[in-house]
Formats: structure tokens, sequence, C-alpha cells
């Protein structure tokens, strides 16, 4: 996969760490920060890729990676269904009909246009239900809720229209545009960087960049940390 996936090639990773590292922006995105700044967590502590290879293993043949009375009654998951989940089905199905059904599936089985809006909302409606059923039906829960959603959009929205602490210039045009870390035959690149990523709110045509996942985190901030850890 690292060889194909575009997030493995120039010039990903320009801001953070200075070269490709798998992650689709210039530098971190919305896991290192949350790691980082709510749980204090640096990024260079965290388990690499073959250590989370390995827990994913270990779950797929004994069904379990953790104890419940021992791990988990400190530990958090993150589950996650962002705008690239969604990218295919909206490309096939342009129709508003048929997003309903499919949402369904996708919340049961557990950006700035007005589809990717529409779909994101029926997504949140039918995932609060869900959720407010599993903290209902939790019978290891003690106290508080141990399923917490964590409202991106609704931050991604408050920085589009300027309400965080960074202000963002061209907020819809991407610093890498055009087609983002190929190459013609040639070798000549597809595509354009802006000058300074800082100044972008996309870093290409779907993701953000890392000062966006720093405004949205800094937004966040301290609720954000209360409903995660007063569980």
């Amino acid at each position: 996969m690292k060889p194909n996936a575009m997030s493995w090639k120039p010039p990903y990773g320009i801001t953070f760490p200075g070269k490709p590292s798998g992650r689709y922006s210039d530098g971190l995105i919305a896991t290192d920060f949350l790691g980082s700044e709510v749980f204090d967590s640096p990024v260079d502590r965290s388990p690499n890729i073959s250590t989370q290879v390995g827990f994913l293993v270990n779950l797929a043949l004994a069904r379990r990676v953790y104890t419940i009375d021992g791990d988990l009654a400190s530990s958090y998951a993150l589950l996650s269904y962002s705008g690239s989940d969604y990218y295919g089905f909206i490309d096939q199905n342009p129709n508003m009909a048929a997003y309903p059904a499919f949402v369904e599936f996708i919340v049961e089985d557990i950006h700035c246009n007005e589809s990717y809006s529409d779909l994101v909302r029926l997504h949140n409606e039918g995932l609060k239900k869900v959720v407010a059923k599993l903290n209902k039906e939790d019978k290891f829960r003690t106290k508080g809720d141990r399923f917490v959603i964590v409202d991106l959009h609704k931050a991604f929205m408050a920085v589009l229209e300027k309400k965080g602490s960074k202000r963002f210039k061209t907020p819809l045009k991407p610093c890498c545009e055009g087609d983002c870390a190929r190459m013609d035959m040639k070798g000549a690149k597809k595509y354009t960087l802006c000058n300074d990523p800082k100044s972008a709110f996309f870093w290409d045509e779907i993701n953000p960049t890392q000062e966006v996942w720093r405004s949205i985190y800094s937004l966040l901030g301290k609720s954000l940390t209360e409903s995660l850890t007063n569980g």
C-alpha cells in the first residue's frame, strides 16, 4: 500500500515531518492533535505502524486486545468516518434520495459543497441516536457516557466562518493545486504549491492542512478534553 498511496509521495508531509509519512496533509492531522493537545501524548511517542498492525492482528485472531478491567479502564478508542469514506458514494450517487439508506447502513454498522453538507447532517443525526443507544445499553458503564461524539463538522464550519483563532485568506483554494503528488510521463509535476501552507485551509482538494487541524482542536479545547475524560 505504501508505494501506491499518494500520501507516501511528495509533497505530502512537507511541514511535518519534512517528508511523506502517510498523512493526507502537509503535516499533522486530526489524530495527532487529539493525542498531543487533548491527552498530552506527543506524536513521537505514539505506537509505530508495526505495533498498530500487531494490535489489529490480535484483535482479528483472538477477538480481544485489551482487558475490560485493566487496560480499557484508562484507554480511549477513536472511530472515525470522514469525507473520504463518502466521496466515492457521492460520486456515483449524486441524487439525494440515495443518501439516507447509505448513512443508516454506515452508522448502524459501527466537504464544502451542498451534497457533502447534506450528507454530514444526515450522518450526524443518525450517529447521535446510535451513540445514545450505546450509552444506555452499555453494561460496563459506571458513570457518565463511555461513547462521546466529537463534532468536527461543527468545528470546521466555525473555522470556515472565521470564528476560530486563525484567519485563512482563501479558505476554498487548496495549497496543492492540480493532481497533487503525481508526475507526468516526463517526470514533471502535475501540481503547483502555494508559498505558505499555514495560510491555506485545504491542503489538496479534500484534506485540510496541518494549520486547520491545529485551529480545529484549539477551538474544541477544554470542552472536548472534559467530555472525553469525565466519562
